[in-house]
């Protein structure tokens, strides 16, 4: 097919081809080895990067007498770290200088930071890394550290027929913190914390792993959503009947708390898990709080039982509690 041009002439399709290589043959034409080595830009990315690289080789090859190193060495008084919890072990300060394999540490090493992020996340007792900062006079860590909250009780109360009967009067705590951890049992020696009662508790795995068992997550989260104490308000127990958590949709039960004499606090569920019908945690302890400074702490009165799950404190009668008479029920007394 031929085509005009504005004067006139004609071309015929066979042409296009021929003028498209054309111009791919100049292009092409104008670029050549040479002109990309000398380009500015070439240079300017070569010198660079030879820079860059003697500098490193330098600095790696005389630091000694470029810099004092003694006055960059790492020590513990160079180590400002949030203090540690007094029950925890080992001390991280010593962990932080044993890092560097028998040498001496130094806050000029490049690798500082990023292998002590490491030996924190290592650390158990270790929640959250909030910074880790170098600096000419140190290193700064901030972190926050796991807490207690509840003891998780294994007994005749909670294992019923399954627990040895010469070991009837002996109760286990395990201390869990908020976010149900296993904490070694040891750091609860001399703890007030509140007992998570529930049946049949799953078997935990190791110290410092989370608890496989939602119901002690949920306590855990109730225990600590309190700005003081339980004990303080006079509350011994975190307690649910729900036994099987694969019906919990089906038939809730839930979470109530125990004081010892009588007076139970229905509730609800853990803190983010409420039901439309349901306030959340704070309204709730608002709740307990102003029927502890009407009445007086909770272990001292019997009460009855009083459901906080309106964010009002309703007295719905006596403390006991109705179901099936075969279901598996916690015995409270």
């Amino acid at each position: 097919m031929d085509h005009l041009y504005l004067d006139g002439s004609s071309f015929s399709g066979a042409d296009m081809p021929k003028h498209n290589k054309d111009i791919l043959d100049r292009l092409l034409a104008g670029i050549s080895i040479r002109g990309t080595l000398v380009h500015p830009t070439t240079l300017f990315v070569f010198a660079t990067s030879i820079l860059i690289g003697s500098a490193i080789f330098l600095w790696e090859r005389h630091q000694e007498s470029i810099v004092n190193l003694e006055e960059f060495s790492l020590t513990q008084e160079k180590i400002v770290i949030t203090p540690q919890p007094h029950w925890s072990k080992p001390n991280l300060k010593e962990m932080v200088l044993d890092q560097s394999n028998g040498e001496q540490a130094s806050i000029l090493d490049t690798e500082l930071v990023p292998r002590t992020v490491a030996i924190m996340k290592q650390v158990g007792f270790v929640e959250q890394i909030n910074s880790i900062e170098k600096s000419k006079s140190g290193l700064n860590i901030d972190v926050i550290y796991r807490q207690p909250v509840a003891f998780v009780e294994h007994s005749a109360v909670t294992m019923k027929n399954k627990w040895p009967a010469d070991q009837l009067g002996k109760t286990i705590l395990l201390p869990v913190d908020r976010n149900g951890i296993l904490m070694p049992e040891s750091i609860g020696d001399n703890l007030d914390l509140p007992w998570i009662t529930v049946l049949f508790p799953s078997q935990f795995e190791a110290t410092w792993d989370q608890w496989p068992d939602d119901r002690i997550h949920d306590a855990a989260a109730i225990s600590s959503a309190f700005d003081r104490p339980l004990s303080e308000l006079g509350i011994q127990r975190i307690t649910t009947n729900q036994f099987d958590p694969s019906e919990s949709n089906l038939n809730p039960k839930p979470f109530e708390l125990y004081s010892g004499s009588g007076t139970r606090i229905v509730w609800g569920n853990a803190p983010g898990k409420e039901v439309d019908s349901e306030v959340n945690a704070s309204q709730k302890i608002r709740a307990i709080e102003a029927v502890v400074a009407q009445y007086g702490r909770l272990n001292e009165i019997d009460l009855g039982r009083i459901d906080v799950r309106s964010g009002k404190a309703i007295s719905t009668g006596v403390s006991k509690t109705a179901g099936k008479v075969s279901e598996p029920r916690l015995e409270l007394k």
